[in-house]
């Protein structure tokens, strides 16, 4: 058997306090960057969902207007039991000629509270009215 210098300094099998330190403080950085990952995941899906509800929102009234068969300039506002505030406007676009048909530009404003500040949405539509006295009375200009 061969005998060396360095024999009596032999290191156990396992793992030393700094490699172990090392371990954790990986572990550690991984598990803090995992729990952010699923924060963020957390924000962007109540975003997703507030932007949805607005959405749905907003087509409601839109079709509620749509529904109505007197158009005249108006203006309402309310707030669903969400917590969503929204406003709607009627309003006639001018036009040059007397025609028998009036348009009429619909917007609806949904707004709610955000992390960082209130969020909006805006939709806009335009809807036509036709008035029935009108309608024969007009003349193709040639």
């Amino acid at each position: 058997m061969r005998s060396t210098q360095f024999e009596g300094l032999r290191t156990p099998h396992g793992f030393t306090l700094l490699e172990v330190m090392i371990a954790l403080v990986i572990l550690g950085i991984g598990f803090a960057l995992a729990m952010e990952l699923l924060a963020t995941g957390v924000r962007s899906v109540k975003t997703s969902e507030d932007y949805t509800q607005a959405v749905l929102l907003a087509h409601q009234k839109m079709a509620e207007i749509a529904g109505t068969t007197s158009l005249k300039g108006s203006a309402e506002q309310g707030e669903s039991r969400a917590g969503l505030r929204w406003t709607s406007e009627l309003q006639a676009l001018p036009q040059d000629e007397a025609l028998p048909a009036q348009l009429y530009q619909v917007r609806v404003r949904v707004t709610w509270p955000g992390r960082r500040g209130e969020k909006s949405l805006d939709l806009y539509s335009l809807r036509m009215a036709v008035d029935e006295k009108k309608l024969g009375q007009t003349r193709a200009v040639q």
